[in-house]
């Protein structure tokens, strides 16, 4: 049976996987520098840089079945510009990935005494797996 990877090797794994994605993709991104408050990787979108918070899960049948949550800290993490969650294939190391604006990774996130977690179900319903068109929708400025 396969086994698991440490929270800090799945972390490290995804937060590589996504900036390698994002390259290729053809955006200019970085990983933030170790312990940088509220974001794992820096993409730069029309010339600003913007921020993105990684969390990967793990899973060795099925991403449904093993990945319950992915554990967020809003009042640390809450100010990142994207949100970008890893179900993290353990059999062939492949990584699908949910992209979502700080304003979808409210809409997902359930908050209790010292955490909180966006839930898969949620993002899924909400998200297309291995969409990144979020990083460069324009912003719709509110009315008021």
């Amino acid at each position: 049976m396969l086994t698991l990877l440490s929270r800090l090797q799945a972390g490290t794994l995804g937060e590589l996987l996504t900036v390698a994605k994002l390259n290729s993709l053809g955006h200019a991104a970085y990983i933030s520098p170790e312990g940088a408050p509220g974001h794992d990787v820096i993409i730069v979108i029309d010339g600003l840089a913007k921020s993105i918070e990684v969390k990967t899960r793990q899973f060795r049948t099925s991403p449904a079945r093993d990945i319950t949550r992915w554990p967020v800290d809003m009042t640390t993490k809450g100010g990142a510009d994207f949100f970008i969650f890893i179900e993290l294939d353990l059999r062939t190391l492949t990584p699908t990935f949910y992209v979502l604006t700080n304003a979808q990774a409210r809409a997902t996130f359930r908050d209790y005494t010292g955490g909180g977690n966006c839930y898969p179900p949620d993002v899924r319903r909400l998200i297309t797996p291995n969409d990144f068109s979020a990083l460069t929708a324009p912003v719709l400025a509110s009315v008021l």
